[in-house]
């Protein structure tokens, strides 16, 4: 009798846990593929990229004149950005749906205001991804999202695609997603570097009849960055010096080095293609008892141009490449260096290094660590090995040379 009545309470706990109560169908939701933020002094302001599905399935592409965008934009405004989500609903026949969203661009008023109410959504609410990427951009964030990329139907993908493209083959600029912002901001040296995000050229492309044309007289392209001082924007950096920054800090993949015939020559005439890159960096002290940030970078590469009069097959010749090329990323190390001291941001997370190296020290330096890092030494040591010369020897110009002698 006790086994029964145990097996029927079992039973009736079991009716109330079957079901699935908060379902969602995908015709009751929203996909939301990119957000921005604004701030105009009073409230935020939050625009919202939604992906309407029936145009993305549509295989009848070209830009017909019934034809329907891929997405539509709409804003929401509030005292706190959590409540401009809210107002959504007093719009959309919907629920949107965040958890697809690729890419966060954020207003130059909003970064200036600050975004840790941002950053504290995206902490607490479950439908959030901290693996958005973030961007900025000089205007309003909502621009950003009505322009129309071709090759992409989803203009939030695109972008995204884009940053991820650039962080693999180009390396001027590091995707930053949110976590690694939370994290950057969170140690001894609070600033992080954002990539930017701009409409270059004449007009707009925020209409479905652009896709008719072969040429754009705009496009969207990755700018500058944008430096962060905890939660606030503080500054920019140049692509150049972006660059320079990139290989002190580790963050070359792929890239395509340009340099001269010759030690800071700015007459660009060969390029490397780095296939593999390495640097490390550490805290040194000196016998005056100045601070020396030692930075060493070892990259390998093909030789992919030269219009240089040396000839690569030549051993001399390709140790004189090899020292060029080293050269100009000791160079491009030492602008991105300057640029960071000039914006007293420490971007290279000197401060951890020398929190875990040098414990003691860093206790005296932390308290005007800013002034500290402006009169800290950059030490470089760089080796390029060209591993690889291609399918020709001297360039095209010289051999045409001894052709004519």
């Amino acid at each position: 009798m006790r086994s029964m009545l145990s097996l029927m309470i079992l039973s009736s706990c079991c009716l109330l846990l079957t079901g699935c109560w908060d379902r969602k169908e995908l015709n009751q939701l929203a996909i939301t593929s990119a957000t921005s933020i604004d701030w105009d002094g009073k409230v935020w302001t939050v625009s919202y990229q939604v992906v309407i599905p029936q145009s993305i399935a549509n295989p009848n592409t070209g830009g017909s004149p019934g034809q329907q965008a891929p997405v539509m934009v709409f804003s929401t405004s509030g005292g706190s950005i959590r409540g401009a989500v809210q107002q959504s609903s007093l719009e959309m026949p919907r629920s949107l749906f965040f958890a697809h969203n690729r890419i966060v661009v954020i207003g130059e008023n909003a970064a200036k205001e600050g975004i840790s109410q941002l950053l504290d959504v995206y902490l607490r609410n479950s439908d959030s991804r901290e693996t958005v990427s973030i961007l900025v951009t000089h205007g309003e964030g909502r621009k950003i999202l009505e322009q129309i990329i071709p090759l992409e139907k989803v203009p939030g993908a695109a972008i995204k695609n884009m940053i991820k493209n650039e962080e693999k083959n180009g390396s001027n600029f590091k995707q930053i997603m949110m976590y690694q912002f939370m994290m950057g901001i969170s140690g001894d040296s609070p600033f992080t570097l954002v990539p930017e995000i701009i409409i270059s050229g004449e007009g707009e492309n925020d209409t479905i009849a652009s896709l008719k044309k072969t040429f754009f007289t705009n496009k969207l392209k990755l700018g500058k960055m944008a430096v962060f001082n905890k939660d606030k924007l503080i500054g920019w950096i140049t692509p150049h010096d972006s660059y320079g920054i990139s290989w002190i800090r580790d963050t070359i993949q792929h890239t395509t080095l340009f340099f001269g015939c010759s030690k800071d020559n700015k007459d660009v005439k060969a390029a490397l293609r780095v296939d593999r890159s390495k640097s490390s960096m550490k805290p040194i002290l000196s016998r005056d008892g100045s601070l020396i940030m030692h930075v060493d970078v070892k990259a390998v590469g093909t030789l992919n141009e030269s219009a240089c009069p040396n000839d690569p097959t030549q051993p001399m010749d390709l140790q004189a490449i090899e020292q060029n090329a080293s050269a100009e990323i000791a160079n491009l190390m030492s602008d991105g260096f300057r640029s960071a001291v000039q914006e007293k941001a420490d971007v290279f997370h000197f401060a951890d290094l020398i929190h875990k190296h040098h414990p003691k020290l860093w206790k005296q330096l932390k308290p005007n660590w800013e002034e500290q890092f402006a009169n800290l030494q950059l030490e470089t040591n760089v080796q390029v090995k060209i591993s690889r010369i291609g399918m020709s020897g001297k360039s095209f110009m010289e051999m045409t040379k001894d052709t004519g002698d």
